[in-house]
């Protein structure tokens, strides 16, 4: 059959998402999403929307971003709603990368830059991550092009302080700094009160992890007033409604109860910590994370068989193949009695090894 895609697209590399299971007893700790469910303030928020359906939702989001800009302490002209914080990272190489003004980012980091790059035929320059996974802020010095990575990093889960990250955007005045906090919230140092010393710095949020909501998709970027400003001239073009009125309503009501999901946050923290110490008993090698996941070689065991082996027993984790990453596996943090019987079979698996 013809295909009518163009051919500058036919290349573009497949975005590959963990195992989508929703089955009773299966284990999804391989998509990073929150064990616990949204607020009753969220559902109610909702709820009420449904009846309204017929009416077009808040190009501007206005309600949303102001919940947002109390939430941190920032002004309504510094906020970016998007559908998902991916939309926000795709306006973003848009509308401050391109073919002739590159980006800079580490090797080993969220594989979706990829995806949108190529899209856009922006040229890669992948930095690599110190042998111990770490990023070396001096590596990013006048680095010519947009510059791109997590904060914490994944699936290493480490993060650098925001000095470190302060120091990136002093060496690089002329080209936007994106830093992507999605999981900011499960122990990292955000630096949103940076963004009006450094005009070039964009900060990217999420609602899908500490706020429960990945299967609305709701996100936001935060930055000085004319970077937000430009990014809201090419979302205009590209996406007017893009955040349907349901999700702005949830956003609303998460900033609105944000102690509920301090609290989730704080829960998985310790449910973190205590896998992490369990696994390390058992000769895993686990980095200090500071997202709702843990990266963690496996001993006795390649990681690619253990995942098969946890699979099989509906536990599902996520391993990636490359070339330094193939020996170690992505671990997402649920709850307590998720990760009792996560450690308990990885106890049975290398025991009968």
């Amino acid at each position: 059959m013809k295909s009518y895609l163009r051919e500058q697209h036919r290349s573009l590399p497949a975005y590959v998402p963990g195992t989508h299971d929703e089955s009773d007893g299966v284990l999804r700790l391989n998509t990073n999403e929150s064990p616990y469910r949204p607020s009753v303030e969220v559902l109610e928020a909702v709820a009420r929307e449904i009846p309204r359906l017929n009416y077009y939702n808040d190009p501007d989001c206005t309600e949303l971003r102001a919940a947002i800009s109390r939430k941190e302490g920032v002004e309504l002209d510094n906020v970016l709603a998007g559908n998902g914080s991916d939309q926000v990272l795709q306006l973003a190489f848009l509308a401050f990368a391109g073919p002739d003004c590159p980006i800079y980012l580490p090797d080993i980091t969220y594989s979706y830059y990829d995806l949108f790059a190529a899209l856009y035929q922006i040229p890669l320059h992948r930095i690599p991550l110190r042998e111990d996974f770490t990023l070396c802020p001096a590596d990013y010095s006048n680095a010519g092009g947009m510059i791109v990575f997590p904060n914490p990093n994944a699936p290493t889960g480490l993060a650098l302080t925001r000095a470190e990250v302060a120091g990136i955007l002093e060496a690089n005045p002329d080209h936007v700094v994106l830093v992507d906090e999605a999981y900011v919230d499960f122990g990292g140092e955000t630096v949103v009160p940076l963004i009006e010393t450094y005009p070039n710095l964009l900060v990217v949020r999420t609602f899908s992890k500490s706020g429960s909501l990945a299967g609305l998709r709701l996100g936001y970027g935060i930055g000085c007033k004319q970077l937000i400003a430009d990014l809201a001239k090419v979302r205009n073009a590209v996406d007017l409604y893009g955040v349907n009125r349901m999700a702005q309503a949830s956003g609303v009501a998460i900033c609105e109860n944000w102690k509920y999901y301090e609290d989730n946050c704080r829960r998985i923290m310790d449910t973190r910590d205590l896998t992490a110490y369990a696994l390390c008993e058992m000769g895993f090698t686990v980095l200090p994370s500071r997202g709702n996941f843990l990266f963690a070689r496996p001993a006795g065991i390649s990681a690619a068989d253990l995942q098969g082996k946890l699979a099989e027993r509906d536990i599902f984790v996520r391993h990636f193949s490359g070339p330094r990453t193939e020996d170690w596996l992505r671990i997402t943090i649920g709850t307590a009695e998720d990760m009792a019987i996560f450690v308990d079979a990885c106890k049975d698996i290398l025991g009968a090894e």
